[in-house]
């Protein structure tokens, strides 16, 4: 009598998907839930970055700074997150991680400038989140008539950042579900509303400012002063494009994520530049009282669709803008969690136990996203105590963002001679032979525009903020993390030697 045979299904493991096995190559299980699609990885970074978010938000600072040539500086942030796309994608093609930047690093340079790297793209995320929550709070009051005070914008700003942390703890599918609805109409209605009051403006001549309005400015005064506040209105559209990168943070939750992600990642700065040009354009030459407009300054875009279209048509463009803002704030906190999620994940943030654990049932890091609700919560509430605190929360995000870019670069330039970057797979994006070009080029640029963003008088108090977020990064380098990965007890290989 022999033994039956035992059936396959009774000692092997079931097979693991592509994606899966690269991950599980890279010294991960798979604990996330893989569900987005290219529609959805295309969301979220269209909706990071939030064309109808970054106009409302930055047209007013560019407009009342330099005038309407101002709208000219979306090109040239254009070009310079051209340069970081073409960067993430080539890197998210190899490394398909969550935690995208400290991934990158830590695989190419090792922990210490890892630790650095994403420490600040993390505060950057919790700015981001911040000011997007006190923007939408904000528009909010504006529509419902109410009397906002600064307290009262900031308990509804922490309401609004609670309602998304609860969606985001709810499961990737239902965050994606509300962003991809956010974005839809982002796509369709604003686009249509700005259609509509374009018409409308060119309607008549006297509806309209004349086309040469985008081409004049500073004629009576210093061009080098000009210049000056030209750059300066360069943070709107700066801030407004900033997030590009953001699908490269959910690739451990994108189904075929090395294909996928760098496409939808150039798809969404492609759409949105598009977008946001268009509008600056539209709004700027469709203002018929300027008086009216500065008198306005918390909210011009309302005052402009006002003035072309009423109140009833612009209190519903912008009930459907406070869509697409949720939809950004929605993004915004989904992109954190996960860098969060990845950085505790390889035990390097104090009580990462806490931050790195995933709810079985929602498959989502639960405590990840509670923290750093509660962490935006606290900078809301520092707005409290001092007025300006929120200038330097919405002031020091791009340079945070911008100094985790130069970072990178640096680390990548320095890969790149040590041959510490990984070989492509065949039918990946690849920078190829534009490497070290673009390497160069980006580096360059990075540094100019972070030394505006320090030097330029409107911004001169970011750098005690940035040094203030430097300083308690080095701290817990120094006075734990250092320790921990001489012991072998974080880094890239933690999770391989060690199961929660």
């Amino acid at each position: 009598m022999t033994d039956a045979p035992a059936r396959p299904t009774d000692s092997s493991p079931p097979a693991l998907n592509t994606e899966d096995r690269k991950l599980a190559e890279l010294g991960y299980v798979q604990k996330l839930d893989r569900s987005v699609g290219t529609w959805a990885s295309f969301a979220i970074g269209f909706a990071t970055i939030s064309a109808t978010t970054a106009v409302f938000t930055g047209f007013g600072a560019g407009y009342f700074s330099a005038g309407a040539p101002f709208v000219w500086t979306l090109l040239l942030a254009g070009a310079v997150f051209a340069l970081w796309a073409f960067i993430a994608a080539d890197l998210t093609a190899k490394l398909p991680l969550a935690g995208y930047s400290y991934q990158w690093i830590s695989r190419i340079n090792g922990p210490d400038l890892a630790w650095f790297t994403g420490f600040i793209a993390l505060m950057g995320w919790v700015c981001g989140m911040t000011g997007v929550g006190f923007i939408l709070s904000g528009y909010l009051g504006g529509l419902f008539g109410w009397a906002m005070t600064q307290t009262a914008q900031i308990l509804v700003a922490i309401g609004v950042v609670f309602l998304c942390v609860l969606i985001n703890i709810y499961g990737v599918k239902f965050a994606t579900m509300v962003n991809n609805i956010g974005v839809s109409l982002e796509l369709v209605v604003t686009v249509g509303a700005t259609a509509l009051i374009a018409i409308i403006a060119f309607s008549s001549p006297e509806n309209h400012q004349p086309l040469s309005v985008l081409f004049t400015g500073g004629e009576s005064g210093d061009k080098d002063s000009y210049m000056i506040a030209w750059l300066a209105a360069a943070l709107g559209p700066f801030f407004g494009l900033i997030g590009v990168e953001s699908g490269a943070d959910v690739a451990e939750e994108t189904k075929n994520a090395r294909h996928v992600v760098p496409r939808t990642m150039m798809y969404a700065l492609v759409a949105s530049i598009v977008i946001e040009l268009a509008m600056y354009i539209v709004f700027v030459l469709a203002i018929r009282d300027t008086d009216a407009v500065a008198a306005n300054s918390a909210a011009p875009i309302e005052e402009i669709i006002n003035q072309q279209a009423g109140p009833v048509v612009t209190k519903i463009i912008v009930a459907v803008a406070l869509t697409n803002i949720l939809a950004c704030l929605l993004a915004n906190i989904l992109v954190a969690t996960r860098l969060a999620y990845s950085m505790a994940r390889d035990n390097m943030l104090p009580f990462s136990h806490i931050w790195r654990h995933v709810s079985p049932t929602r498959k989502t890091p639960t405590y990840s996203i509670l923290c750093l609700g509660g962490l935006s919560t606290l900078l809301l509430l520092s707005a409290l105590v001092n007025e300006k605190a929120f200038n330097f929360i919405l002031g020091i995000a791009s340079l945070l963002f911008f100094f985790v870019y130069i970072l990178q670069t640096i680390g990548l330039l320095v890969g790149y001679r040590r041959g510490t970057i990984p070989a492509p797979e065949p039918g990946t994006f690849d920078l190829g032979r534009w490497r070290l070009p673009v390497y160069i080029t980006a580096l360059v640029v990075f540094l100019g525009v972070a030394a505006n963003l320090v030097f330029l008088p409107q911004f001169a108090s970011n750098k005690w903020v940035f040094l203030g977020i430097v300083v308690v990064a080095a701290i817990w380098w120094a006075t734990g993390l250092r320790a921990r990965l001489r012991n072998g007890d974080a880094g890239q290989n933690y999770a391989k030697t060690h199961s929660d």
